[in-house]
């Protein structure tokens, strides 16, 4: 649970991203994007509920773990794809996708975080914006520069992240946006076939050069985000599997609760330089009336309406699960069929004796039975 003083907000001049963010969450709905549950406010505070992460964010992990192999990569790179995919169809730009924000389940699975920046453009012209935002060393060359940017952005920002678990560095370093801005001026960074660590694949190196492209034309996922997903290091990746969380995490995080040493440092950066004065009076008050009350199980029926690219794989799981238990229903009937019936007894052999109802001339049953033998001379009367 997230608890905002609108006072710090204000102060901080934050507030309009806080309820830009909760506006286009109660709009989203997806297995790899931190799903929110509730919203709602009082005179003081902010409450946003989303759906617990245990597993802690990709940074600490970066801190924590250092070393990622390739097959953990991999799965973390096909979980953010398939966010992003769904992103997209809604024509929603993250623009601020990093470590801090792709987020572990207690299964290991991810899930994207963080829509403070997000741009809809649903209501643009043109599906390109220029207005500059995110996080600078994760920042796509035509972001940074602040020219007219789309979807490949966040390609960009994902071929980073990739990056920076093969390498453990990032491609572009600086101190602030200034810095790295000169860095991509002047250098173009590729992964070399003598650079790729033990245990990393050239297919792997490729498909991170090919995001780092700093045209954004030449990108890879230019044409569309099946390009990614039909890269050789991709192209024979279960998704289905994959979207219905059927595969098993490579890496899963311990069990028990983590916090992100960057959360915490933002809680306590808050605290300082904070205007004790300020109160929240009813100008204030009226800043936050888009900030509404939101419930995601009464909203429920209303998100699964919205496109969804991933939607077919619950489709087809379902059909098979219908063959399959049609499949089972037929092979019990069949068993049933085959097993001897427990009414007929036993079968005549050669000799057998049985009892039979004896009745005089007249047709009236005599209530003694007799037993008779019956002897056959040949199996064939059989």
């Amino acid at each position: 649970m997230k608890q905002l003083s609108k006072i710090k907000l204000i102060q901080n001049n934050a507030y309009q991203d806080i309820i830009h963010e909760q506006q286009l969450s109660s709009r989203l709905y997806h297995p790899f994007l931190v799903t929110m549950k509730f919203s709602f406010q009082d005179e003081d505070y902010l409450y946003i509920i989303n759906d617990l992460m245990s597993g802690g964010d990709l940074r600490y992990w970066y801190i924590q773990k250092r070393i990622f192999s390739e097959k953990e990569c991999k799965f973390i790179v096909a979980c953010i794809i398939l966010g992003l995919e769904y992103l997209h169809s809604n024509k929603i730009i993250h623009r601020d996708l990093k470590p801090e924000n792709i987020l572990f389940d207690k299964k290991g699975y991810i899930h994207i975080a963080d829509f403070g920046i997000a741009k809809d453009l649903k209501n643009e012209q043109e599906e390109k914006i220029i207005n500059s935002s995110g996080s600078p060393g994760y920042m796509s060359p035509e972001t940074i520069f602040n020219e007219y940017h789309s979807y490949t952005s966040d390609y960009f920002s994902l071929g980073v992240i990739c990056y920076e678990m093969m390498m453990k560095k990032r491609p572009y370093i600086g101190n602030n946006r200034k810095e790295i801005r000169e860095k991509i001026s002047n250098n173009f960074i590729q992964i070399k076939e003598n650079e790729i660590p033990k245990g990393w694949s050239i297919d792997c190196a490729d498909f991170i050069n090919k995001l780092l492209e700093k045209n954004e034309a030449k990108r890879l996922g230019y044409k569309g985000i099946h390009e990614i997903k039909c890269h050789p290091w991709l192209k024979f990746y279960n998704w289905k599997n994959l979207y219905l969380m059927k595969e098993k995490a490579p890496f899963a995080p311990p069990k028990k609760i983590i916090c992100s040493d960057e959360a915490s440092k933002l809680i306590n950066n808050n605290k300082k330089g904070l205007d004790k004065n300020l109160k929240i009076n009813e100008e204030y008050n009226n800043i936050f009336n888009n900030f509404g009350y939101f419930n995601f199980y009464s909203n429920i029926n209303k998100l699964m309406l919205l496109p969804n690219p991933h939607l077919f794989y619950e489709e087809i799981d379902k059909k098979e699960q219908k063959i399959k238990s049609k499949v089972n229903e037929n092979e019990g009937l069949k068993e049933e069929k085959e097993k001897p019936s427990k009414k007929r007894g036993k079968s005549v052999h050669i000799k057998d004796s049985i009892k039979t109802k004896i009745y005089n001339k007249d047709g009236n049953r005599i209530k003694s039975t007799r037993k008779h033998t019956f002897q056959f001379d040949d199996e064939k009367h059989l």
